[in-house]
């Protein structure tokens, strides 16, 4: 049985594949399989493959019908052998030829932990610059740790392939979910073991372009608004205001600019809501009403002010 399997799931776009699958290979850590699950319309990466049989322990899964996001990773994960999953998406990429053995280190120097990441390089794919870097500092670690759920006011772990985990029993991802996909799967992990463990090393290239599944949902009132309710209330959150998600809920509901529960329940959210939304609802409406007075009195007392 392999240390590690890698996760590779695929959809088209054979040259990123390419160079996801040449960083692997490259790799000075060897005690590993690379797993491929592929939700592509065309057979090029399969025809890749076939013509690279040489490749030793590549597995490769062609899905008869097209699972989509998540539901194509979690297939990776379950034909994988490995103790430890790395996910690597097809976009992205290991930085360094020792990225693997830091990312293997990061479990086997810290037993009790369940989960590990690194620091994660954002590439622009239309022209190969530097967006930024994912490396989060140890107080929004620790305050990670305290209370996993502060996740969902931002993702400071990154993206999936920024990750390794031992294969257990909750290594799934929630199908039910798409823009919160990955915060909802380390929050489940924390939940039950809050041991996160990070190097500052950036191991891992993520790959971003406007064609990704992120930057389509990313402004999408209903999936925004029905998977953050939604993991409210898998998560058992049944009040909102003064904890830790105020803020984003408040900022959430501004943004879409929900009124009530209603318009909720009208982008077809059905469990039950916190408690006491409808106080959320009463402080936007009257700090929305608050600014629309102070923009009157300016324009009053400074009518030719712009």
């Amino acid at each position: 049985m392999p240390k590690v399997s890698i996760c590779i799931p695929t959809y088209n776009n054979l040259e990123a594949f390419k160079r996801c699958l040449n960083s692997v290979l490259l790799q000075n850590y060897t005690d590993y399989e690379v797993v491929v699950t592929d939700d592509s319309s065309n057979e090029e990466i399969k025809n890749y493959l076939a013509e690279n049989s040489q490749l030793k322990n590549i597995f490769y899964f062609k899905n008869q019908t097209a699972l989509g996001s998540p539901e194509n990773w979690n297939e990776a994960i379950r034909r994988s052998k490995g103790e430890y999953i790395k996910i690597l998406h097809h976009d992205d990429w290991f930085t360094h030829e020792n990225s693997l053995e830091i990312f293997v280190q990061l479990l086997d120097k810290n037993p009790t932990s369940e989960i590990a990441f690194v620091a994660s390089k954002n590439i622009n794919l239309e022209n190969n610059m530097i967006i930024n870097y994912n490396r989060p500092s140890k107080e929004k670690i620790e305050e990670i740790k305290n209370n996993p759920v502060t996740l969902l006011n931002g993702n400071f772990i990154g993206a999936p392939s920024a990750t390794i985990f031992r294969k257990n029993n909750f290594s799934i991802f929630d199908s039910n979910t798409i823009w919160f996909v990955d915060i909802d799967f380390y929050i489940q992990i924390l939940l039950q073991n809050n041991n996160l463990i990070f190097s500052e090393i950036d191991a891992i290239s993520i790959g971003a372009s406007p064609t990704q599944i992120t930057k389509s949902v990313e402004s999408n009132k209903t999936i925004n608004t029905v998977e953050h309710f939604y993991l409210l209330n898998k998560w058992g959150i049944k009040k909102i205001i003064a904890s830790p998600i105020e803020q984003t809920t408040y900022s959430l509901i501004k943004k879409f600019k929900i009124k009530n529960t209603q318009d909720i329940k009208k982008l077809g959210f059905k469990d039950p809501l916190p408690t006491d939304i409808n106080k959320l609802f009463k402080k936007i409406f009257f700090s929305s009403l608050k600014e629309k007075l102070k923009s009157t009195i300016r324009t009053i007392v400074f009518p030719n002010k712009k």
